[in-house]
Parts: C-alpha cells; sequence; structure tokens
C-alpha cells in the first residue's frame, strides 16, 4: 500500500504499475513492498523460499521462476502478478488445479494476504505473504488495517518457531489452542490427504492380496495340471513302446511266414507235387489277414503318438522357459531322445550335459563333416532312408554307420576272437550271412576282398537295418540307445543282461541300465557319439557345421510328425 499527496489530499490505494515518471504534482511517499514466498512440503517442511515484487511463475518446466520438481505438477501450473490495483494469481491450465482453501480456482483469483495455496494433490503448497521495504507485514500493521486476513495473527506470532517445533504442531494428534486461521488450514490438509492417502492404501493392499491370492492359485493349477499332464504322457509312452515293439515282432514272423510260404510253392513248383489248392490259399488269405490287421494297428499308433506329443506340447506350455541357445539345444536334444524310443519327459538330470560335452567332441574334429561329404557324394542318403523306412526304424539311426566307420564302405575292422568287421556298418561275416550278404573267402583276413558283398554299400546297408530290427523287436524293447549298445556290445550279453530287469517297460530303458550295469567305455562312447551327432544333424550350422540337416527332406512317417525337420534356431 502506498500514501500519495494530490492537491493538500491525502489518500491510501493500491500501488500501480509504474510505466512513466509521476506527475509533478504528486509526492509517492513509498511503495507496496514484494511478496514473500515459501514453497512447503507436504508436512510443513520449508523447501524453498523465494521473492518477486512484480510477478512469478510455479511449475515443473525449467523456464518457471520457481521451478517445482514434482510429477503432480503441471509444466506451467500458475502465476502471480499484480494488476488492476491487486495481486491476482492465474491457473494456466494445469491438470491437477491451483486450490486456495480446497476452493479451485477455475481461471483466476484476487488474493488476500497471507494466503496458503496447494498445488492440486501434490502436496506442495505455496506460502505467500506481503512485506513492506524487506520485512513481513507484523500485526502492528495489520492492526493497522483490519481488512487484512486474519491468519496472519497465526504466522506472525510463531514465526520465530524452529522447523521441528512446526512440524510437531502442525502433525500433533490434537490441535493447539493457540493455532491461527493458518495453521488451522495447512493441519485441515494434512488431515485430508492422510485420509485420501489411508484409503488408497487400503485399495492398493487389498488389490496386492487379490492378487496374490489369484497368483498362488494359478500356480498351483498349474503344477496340479502339469504333474496330471505328464504322468499321462509317460504312461502313454509306454503304451506306444508295448505296441512298437509287438508290431516290430509281428512285422518279423510276417516276413518269416512269407519267406516259408515261398519256399513252399517253390517246392510244389519244382517237384510238381500235388496239394489241396484251398490250403494255400487259406494260408495266404491268413497272411493277408494278418498284414491287414498291423496296418489297423499301425493306424492306432500313429494316433497314439499324436495324442502323446499333444501331451508332451502341453507340459512343456506350463513350464517357465526362455528362448536362449541353450534352450533350445535342449529342446533338439529331448527331441532325439524321444524319437530314439527314450522318455523326453524322465530324462537322467546329467543327460543334457553329457550329450553337450559328445557334441564338443565332434565341433573339435573333421571327422563329422568329411563323412558327411562322402555320403553327399556317393548318394548313400537315399539308400539308408529308404532302409531304415522299410524295417520302420527312427531314421537317426543313419548316423550309426558315422560312427562305425566315418560312411567308408571299405573300412576294416581289426582282427578279434569272433571275427573281423568289414564295410560300411562293419558287420561280421557270421551276422552278414544271417541276413543274406556273402562274406567271402576271405572273411576273416583282414584285406579287402572283392568277392566279400560287405563292401557293397547297399547291400551292407540292407543287412546292417534288418539287424538293427532284430534287436529293437526283442529284449531292447524298441529302446533305440540299447539297440546301439547291443550293436556295439553284443546283442547276446545285452539280451542277458535286460532279461535280469523288472519285467516293465518303465525299467527297460537305456537309463535304468546303465545305472544297473556297467557298460565298457568303448560302448559308453558309441552310444553318446552317435546320439550327439543325431542332435547335430537336426541343425548343423548352429553348431557350426557347413552341411545341410541330412534328414530335412526325409519323410516324417517312420520317425513321428516333425522328425528331421530342423526347428528355427535361437540365435
Amino acid at each position: 500500500m502506498a500514501f500519495e499527496v494530490d492537491d493538500d489530499k491525502t489518500v491510501l490505494k493500491p500501488r500501480r504499475p509504474i510505466e512513466k515518471e509521476p506527475d509533478s504534482d504528486r509526492t509517492v511517499l513509498f511503495q507496496p513492498g514484494a511478496l514473500s514466498i515459501s514453497l512447503l512440503g507436504a508436512h510443513g517442511e520449508i523447501m524453498g523460499d523465494f521473492s518477486f515484487s512484480e510477478h512469478f511463475t510455479a511449475g515443473r518446466a525449467l523456464d518457471n521462476m520457481i521451478v517445482i520438481d514434482n510429477a503432480g505438477v503441471s509444466r506451467h501450473h500458475l502465476e502471480v502478478k499484480y494488476e488492476n490495483d491487486s495481486w491476482w494469481i492465474y491457473n494456466l491450465h494445469s491438470a491437477n488445479g491451483v486450490y486456495i482453501n480446497d476452493k479451485l480456482i477455475e481461471h483466476r483469483e484476487k488474493l488476500g494476504f497471507p494466503v496458503l495455496i496447494s498445488l492440486g494433490r501434490s502436496n506442495i503448497y505455496l506460502k505467500i505473504q506481503q512485506t513492506i521495504h524487506g520485512e513481513k507485514i507484523s500485526e502492528d500493521i495489520i492492526a493497522d488495517n483490519p481488512g487484512a486476513n486474519s491468519s496472519v495473527h497465526a504466522i506472525t506470532s510463531h514465526r520465530n518457531l524452529s522447523k521441528e517445533e512446526i512440524k510437531a504442531r502442525l502433525l500433533a494428534e490434537e490441535e493447539a489452542e493457540d493455532s491461527g486461521d493458518y495453521t488451522i488450514m495447512v493441519r485441515r490438509l494434512i488431515h485430508e490427504d492422510r485420509t485420501i492417502r489411508k484409503k488408497s492404501y487400503k485399495k492398493v493392499i487389498w488389490l496386492l492380496g487379490i492378487l496374490f491370492v489369484l497368483s498362488a492359485g494359478l500356480v498351483a493349477y498349474q503344477q496340479i495340471a502339469l504333474a496330471n499332464t505328464r504322468k499321462l504322457a509317460i504312461e502313454m509312452f509306454y503304451d506306444i513302446k508295448t505296441l512298437e515293439v509287438s508290431l516290430s515282432q509281428a512285422d518279423i514272423k510276417l516276413e518269416e511266414s512269407a519267406d516259408r510260404l515261398n519256399k513252399t510253392v517253390t517246392a510244389i513248383a519244382n517237384e510238381k507235387l500235388k496239394i489241396v489248392q484251398e490250403q494255400l490259399k487259406a494260408e495266404q488269405e491268413k497272411m493277408a489277414a494278418e498284414k491287414k490287421r498291423m496296418l489297423l494297428e499301425r493306424e492306432k499308433l500313429a494316433a497314439m503318438k499324436g495324442k502323446y506329443r499333444q501331451y508332451v506340447k502341453e507340459a512343456n506350455s506350463l513350464r517357465l522357459r526362455f528362448p536362449t541357445a541353450k534352450e533350445y539345444e535342449e529342446e533338439l536334444i529331448t527331441k532325439v531322445a524321444s524319437e530314439l524310443g527314450e522318455s523326453e519327459l524322465e530324462l537322467p538330470d546329467d543327460f543334457v550335459e553329457e550329450v553337450r560335452k559328445y557334441i564338443q567332441y565332434w565341433q573339435g574334429s573333421s571327422r563329422m563333416q568329411k563323412a558327411m561329404d562322402t555320403i553327399e557324394k556317393n548318394n548313400y542318403l537315399p539308400i539308408v532312408i529308404e532302409a531304415l523306412k522299410k524295417q520302420g526304424l527312427p531314421l537317426y539311426f543313419m548316423y550309426l554307420p558315422l560312427q562305425e566307420s566315418n560312411y567308408d564302405a571299405q573300412a576294416i575292422g581289426p582282427e578279434t576272437r569272433f571275427g573281423v568287421a568289414k564295410g560300411a556298418w562293419q558287420l561280421l561275416a557270421t551276422t552278414a550271412q544271417d541276413y543274406g550278404v556273402s562274406a567271402g573267402p576271405l572273411a576273416n583276413v583282414t584285406v579287402y576282398d572283392e568277392q566279400d558283398a560287405r563292401f557293397d554299400f547297399k547291400q551292407a546297408t540292407q543287412a546292417g537295418t534288418r539287424y538293427l530290427k532284430r534287436i529293437y523287436s526283442t529284449e531292447a524293447q524298441a529302446s533305440g540307445l540299447l539297440v546301439m549298445a547291443s550293436y556295439n556290445y553284443g546283442d547276446n550279453r545285452v539280451k542277458r543282461m535286460i532279461k535280469q530287469m523288472p519285467d516293465n517297460p518303465r525299467d527297460k530303458n537305456f537309463w535304468k541300465f546303465i545305472q544297473q550295469y556297467e557298460l565298457p567305455k568303448e560302448t559308453h562312447d558309441y552310444v553318446f557319439y552317435i546320439f550327439a551327432a543325431a542332435v547335430i544333424g537336426e541343425d548343423p550350422q548352429h553348431f557350426g557345421f557347413k552341411f545341410n540337416p541330412p534328414l530335412f527332406n526325409a519323410e516324417a512317417g517312420s520317425m513321428g510328425e516333425g522328425a528331421g525337420q530342423p526347428k528355427e534356431r535361437v540365435r
């Protein structure tokens, strides 16, 4: 406020903005002082003091005169300026509003001092007082100006309180008797804020509690569902194995019956014997009926395999997995194990790491790359695939000659008490002859013999796959890994060991076998080298090799849906 003299008359009026020099006949005794602003926090603590003489702005943006770093404050929140003989506050379209005594300032409001301004629900306040010549308005001035806000009494009477005392007065449970309007207003705002926060906290706590209960229930449900699905998948897996063994044995018996029938017909034709045609026809009809039955059983087997894959997929979907290269390799390992007749849901804990070790052995050698080059150069792959499919065997057995001879059709093994193994499949002379391949006069001599059909890749492949089929269909119980062990260690010795195991397909697998019996290191290496090669063959480039997946274009009929085809790699 300022006193001015005009024509010997003294008037009391607000300060106007000075736009030009005062008239010569008007004397200005003094001008109104500036504004003193204190920035207060949620508990009344002073966060900063400011002084402005004409106007100021407050907000989150750096171009404000009072910068407030709080998410509840708008970039340009409010402006206070002197105009039309008064101080006015403007709401600069703030998101959370400007409040004076809980009243929302829609656009602008005239100010009386002292005043406490709330910036939305940010718990930030501006306490504004008017000063004259650098001093805050005292009670003496207020006494001379009864129109001033009465809450100034409270402010001035407690202006010497410490920070801790102010905090205690504002946050006390009971209101002090000498509390002024300003203190009462601040306490009310704090109380309202606490009430709102308490309600919000309760809602959050209830929401978190409900989410926790739902999460716990979901986890429990997933665990139960995973256990049930896994149990169903395992039971179906061993049902599939039992059926596969039964069909393989029926195949062998049917083949033997066909051979006997053909020999009988030939004998009749050669010796011109008379036989009742009805008996011969009945035998042929019996074989046709058996073939039809086996066809239906194979359709049933295919349906069971499809259902099993669905169970496994469902069980895996309930597991928490991350798409990493290590996870991708584990999927390839379990896939190969399943197709070779081992339950992928019951793999031993150390099996995956053991396979990785043998993958590293292959990666450290050029042997596999050279063997695959030999297969491509001599077009051996179609011969092997056709023979394996004919015998209904997993196509992964194509890697067995890789370990036996590096696919060298003229390979000759060392002399042993059982004889000399020769050819890509390293067949002994007695084994080759059992399956219709002549061994030649130099069968047990470690030299090449043109008359030895074991050096003929196609004949050797047919004999080798038939030999695998017999092992696969007997006590090996369609376990591909046991078949490999038998091929290397001797099927009769393995058969004797298997017969001593419990008569339960679940207990007749490679895992239980190596726990119960100690295989020679050569046989252990043999099995894992072949298995690791099959895993590499699923995606050679992922493992650092430069050949295409051998089984990519092979039909999946004998191995199950999707077998022999590489998955999308995780890089």
